[in-house]
């Protein structure tokens, strides 16, 4: 069951806000220091894996949040501090290191073992980049045969708390599904052997980590569908809660002075933070999955212990500092502000925000942070974008950069906020710049797109995304690298009739698509001789500089292509070349032309597309399609396909087709058909507005992949690369004059 999406504000009330400031403290070049002196380091103690694996959830589950910057959420340094606790003799983790930096030990507990496959599984499932989600995988992969071998109930959950986040992000991996499966079974298994009405609890024990095994049971339950574990689950639970509910109502946490044996009395200090951040956890897990509204109370009751709410009537969160005392002794809180207690109330925190976000859409972090633009190159292309840019939620225009300055001021003039930078290198440096675009001349493309990645920045590259491959590669390979996101400006894919030409055509519907004919006739009003567009050196000629557009788009349709054949004509007497075509196939069936010309005036201006089917033809007019045509014969269903995929065009019967006419034969085989009938569509919208909109569609795809690493754009890196080959390809052909 899931929850109702009224829920979480209104039975969770207002959340704290997050605070990492004690964390920051904590960490230095290594990793989390496990102790304080107070609220100082205390370096004598030096590190754990158990306290870098709980800060790698903190900080994973906070980029999530908001957003990543490693400065603030240093992800990768607690990745780090993991991959190097990992012993490749032995198949474990190391747990205890000094300050020195010198393992104190060969192998660390199970339990250790398992809650870093805990922290992998949460990093993995909300890795903020690439590089970090390979290298969280990798070392969740390499974690998993010790943990095969597991037989006591802590380690279990833990490792099947964790198994479960990485599932949520690759349902299909049938080894980690079957893996959970046994460790499930496992640790059920114990409990039926030792649980009774009374006592329904695997050991004769209450001791630490208690809510992580029933937790463990109803996630687990609820994912391999079995009703009986996810009962005894909750029902353990509940149990939990009850025996640690103070008469007044607020929770007591059984003390580690002593513990909780059956039949006899439950200890009542010392209590332990980690104790009630077990227990929030464990109770928002089971309002996911019950959809019961006390869970949501009873998480906020466990929360409220860190605020006071407790036996003694203290806080143990500190707002001065960000941190959480080391649990609550008979006299008061312990005095220090050490990593596991202060990440045990930072994770509640956090996983609350991540319960309202995930129920609701949006978390109550204050306002959503914003991810700052810079801009390389003033261009007159870049201004009409960015009038566009300043529509889009999120985005913040800052600065911009040009090789002449009066252009860069002229823009920055129609943008509050934008300034005018001096240098390219001054714009990087910028630490609210997330986001660079480049809009120089084709041949600075590769160069700034370069710098920017190098710098750390998410960068949007105006195309060629480079006039040669071994460019394009290297920018490429600098984006993996870094776990940026990279992308090309080409915002055909991003049209109205992108999507249902793509289903046309994946369907076949009207059959394979055997031809296609790019019509392009561009206006040279503007282009002077002297322009940079005519220097191929500069610019990389027609094909590389314009024609990418549609080898991109028609890849996008049709998969990869060869270029067949290549022309170009120079305009007589000036040594411009102003007229190219090149002929490309797809697969063994297909062959598209494309021509394009810059000789019109700009009122004539105009772009048309048509692919011919077994079945039909289509044309699209416009540079982003603002028309269409197509015509087709159909039988029923294809005719109640078509009108599903273009569900405003209007519908002609050109003829209908009775009888013996009914059976057409096309390429050596006779089918039947009910009509000859003709679509007609066409925008409400210019084309100058279309452009707009899919400039900025593009825009709000690429900030989502930005925010979220799971979100693959329309349009990637990997894009620009193919677009770049198709056109140096038939550039090359039609430098030689071939006719294939």
């Amino acid at each position: 069951m899931s929850s109702d999406p009224e829920m979480p504000l209104a039975e969770l009330g207002p959340l704290p806000d997050i605070d990492l400031r004690q964390m920051h403290s904590l960490t230095d070049g290594t990793g989390v220091l496990q102790h304080a002196a107070f609220a100082t380091p205390d370096l004598y103690h030096g590190y754990c894996t158990d306290d870098n694996a709980r800060a790698l959830i903190a900080a994973t589950l906070y980029s999530y949040l908001k957003h990543y910057d490693e400065s603030v959420a240093p992800i990768q340094r607690y990745l780090a501090f993991l991959g190097y606790a990992f012993n490749e003799e032995t198949g474990r983790y190391r747990n205890f290191m000094g300050y020195d930096r010198q393992w104190l030990e060969a192998v660390g507990s199970p339990d250790s073992h398992g809650r870093t496959i805990w922290a992998l599984g949460v990093a993995v499932r909300y890795a903020p980049n690439h590089a970090i989600l390979e290298m969280s995988s990798r070392l969740f992969h390499r974690s998993l045969p010790a943990a095969a071998g597991f037989r006591y109930v802590h380690p279990l959950a833990f490792t099947l708390i964790g198994l479960d986040e990485y599932l949520k992000f690759a349902p299909q991996d049938d080894a980690v599904d079957d893996l959970r499966g046994r460790l499930a079974e496992r640790l059920f298994g114990l409990w039926r052997r030792h649980a009774h009405d009374d006592w329904p609890w695997p050991d004769d024990i209450l001791t630490w980590g208690i809510a992580k095994l029933p937790h463990a049971l109803i996630i687990s339950g609820s994912a391999l569908g079995r009703d009986d574990m996810l009962e005894t689950g909750l029902r353990a639970l509940r149990w939990c809660l009850a025996v640690q509910t103070a008469e007044a109502g607020h929770l007591s946490i059984v003390g580690n002075d002593g513990w909780y044996e059956r039949g006899g009395r439950r200890a009542p200090f010392d209590q332990q933070p980690l104790e009630a951040h077990a227990l929030v956890h464990a109770c928002l897990a089971a309002a996911e999955i019950s959809g019961e509204r006390q869970w949501l109370a009873e998480a906020r009751r466990c929360l409220e212990w860190f605020l006071g709410r407790n036996d003694l009537g203290v806080p143990l969160y500190h707002p001065d500092t960000g941190g959480c005392q080391d649990g609550l002794t008979p006299h008061g809180p312990n005095s220090n502000q050490g990593a596991e207690s202060t990440l045990a109330y930072l994770l509640s925190v956090l996983e609350m925000h991540r319960y309202v976000k995930e129920h609701t859409g949006e978390s109550d972090l204050s306002v959503r942070q914003k991810i700052g633009y810079g801009l390389i190159g003033a261009s007159r292309f870049a201004a009409f974008c960015l009038s566009h840019y300043a529509r889009v939620d999120g985005l913040e225009l800052l600065a911009v950069w040009n090789r002449t300055t009066h252009k860069a001021d002229a823009l920055a003039g129609q943008h509050k906020g934008m300034r005018v930078v001096e240098t390219v290198e001054d714009l990087l440096a910028d630490p609210r710049i997330r986001m660079v675009h480049v809009a120089t001349i084709p041949a600075l493309h590769a160069q700034h797109a370069t710098a920017a990645l190098a710098a750390g920045k998410n960068v949007l590259c105006e195309k060629p995304l480079a006039l040669n491959v071994g460019d394009a590669d290297d920018v490429l390979s600098l984006a993996r690298e870094r776990g940026l996101q990279l992308s090309v400006d080409f915002m055909m894919r991003y049209g109205p009739l992108w999507e249902p030409v793509r289903k046309l055509i994946q369907s076949r519907t009207l059959g394979s698509v055997l031809h296609g004919q790019l019509l392009n006739c561009a206006g040279d009003e503007g282009l002077d001789a002297g322009h940079w567009f005519w220097d191929e050196a500069r610019s990389g000629g027609i094909f590389v500089e314009h024609g990418v557009h549609y080898f991109d788009l028609l890849r996008s349709w049709l998969g990869g292509g060869s270029v067949v054949d290549g022309h170009r004509l120079v305009r007589p007497g000036t040594g411009l070349i102003d007229q190219v075509h090149c002929s490309v196939r797809y697969g063994e069936q297909t062959t598209v032309g494309f021509y394009h010309g810059f000789h019109q005036p700009t009122f004539l201006d105009r772009q048309d597309l048509r692919l011919v089917f077994e079945t039909g033809e289509l044309t699209l007019r416009g540079w982003i399609a603002a028309g269409m045509t197509l015509r087709a014969v159909v039988s029923r269903g294809a005719r109640q396909a078509l009108q599903e995929l273009f569900a405003d065009a209007e519908t002609r019967v050109v003829r209908r087709l009775k009888g013996a006419a009914r059976k057409c034969t096309r390429r050596g085989v006779r089918e039947a058909y009910d009509a000859e009938i003709c679509m007609e569509w066409a925008s409400p919208h210019d084309g100058q507005t279309l452009y707009g909109l899919a400039v900025q569609a593009l825009m709000e795809d690429l900030l989502e992949a930005v925010r979220d690493p799971q979100h693959r754009p329309r349009v990637t890196g990997e894009d620009g690369r193919e677009a770049v080959a198709v056109a140096l390809a038939a550039d090359r052909m039609a430098k030689r004059g071939a006719l294939r």
